[in-house]
């Protein structure tokens, strides 16, 4: 079964980026760059995981976190923050993410946490 990841970055580069590295025979990525409602986009795709830029020009990655975690059908969702502002995300830990990533990545890493939240996933 293919595994569903939701990203949402306002990068447009990204797209490619993650379209490469987590390949279409294995994957489904749904790249977003802006977002009104993440729940709608939660909804619409059933991600197995979530990967948020916190330093978006709409609401923040953060924001969207909470909004996932606090839902009752999708809070199981791993979500992943990456931001090129570590000690701000470190410091905001209330808002539920399951890890971070500091930018710019390690392609290995985001693979490696990427693989290890899908699989600790809770089946549906």
């Amino acid at each position: 079964m293919k595994k569903r990841i939701l990203v949402v970055d306002d990068d447009p580069e990204m797209g490619d980026v993650f379209k490469e590295i987590f390949p279409s025979d294995l994957n489904e990525v749904f790249y977003y760059e802006q977002v009104d409602n993440i729940i709608d986009l939660v909804s619409q795709h059933q991600p197995h995981i979530v990967l948020l830029d916190y330093n978006l020009d709409s609401e923040n990655g953060g924001e969207f976190c909470k909004h996932i975690k606090s839902s009752k059908q999708y809070s199981n969702i791993p979500v992943i923050l990456m931001s090129a502002f570590p000690k701000f995300i470190y410091s905001h830990r209330d808002i539920g993410y399951d890890g971070f990533l500091e930018k710019p990545f390690d392609v290995q890493e985001l693979i490696n946490i990427v693989e290890d939240k899908i699989l600790d996933e809770p089946s549906k």
